[in-house]
């Protein structure tokens, strides 16, 4: 499956919250994180869209809703992801993905398990399609 949705623990006691993330649980072959960043958004204005050819991602959200729009193997999902819950999501290589922020400063994590590479990058959707759908 291109998409997967990861439910993750949250301990919470008097002085705050703990979230530990052990990427290894969720997946059968090692997920080894290779970089890590932080993503920041404008209300009703999209992020990502893109595909990757390699590398796989989590995505967890840190701070506010959003709205994740993916397409792979002739299929189209939405999913929703929320603060609020303890769940993020395992995008595959080869998903567009496109990310829409509820709000202004709205941030997601992303992990993954391949280095920063621009020819790595999947940019015209209509070369996704004609290539992975």
């Amino acid at each position: 499956m291109s998409i997967k949705f990861i439910k993750y623990k949250k301990f919470s006691d008097k002085t705050g919250s703990l979230i530990p993330f052990y990427p290894q649980i969720f997946f059968p072959k090692k997920f080894i994180i290779k970089r890590f960043f932080f993503l920041y958004g404008k209300k009703n204005y999209y992020r990502a869209d893109h595909a990757h050819k390699k590398c796989e991602q989590i995505i967890i959200p840190i701070h506010g809703n959003f709205k994740i729009t993916a397409f792979f193997k002739k299929n189209k999902k939405i999913f929703n992801l929320y603060s609020q819950k303890t769940r993020g999501i395992y995008i595959k290589n080869k998903t567009w993905i496109k990310i829409n922020f509820k709000k202004d400063n709205d941030c997601l994590m992303v992990i993954c398990n391949y280095k920063y590479d621009k020819s790595e990058y999947i940019l015209s959707f209509k070369d996704f399609k004609k290539k992975y759908l």
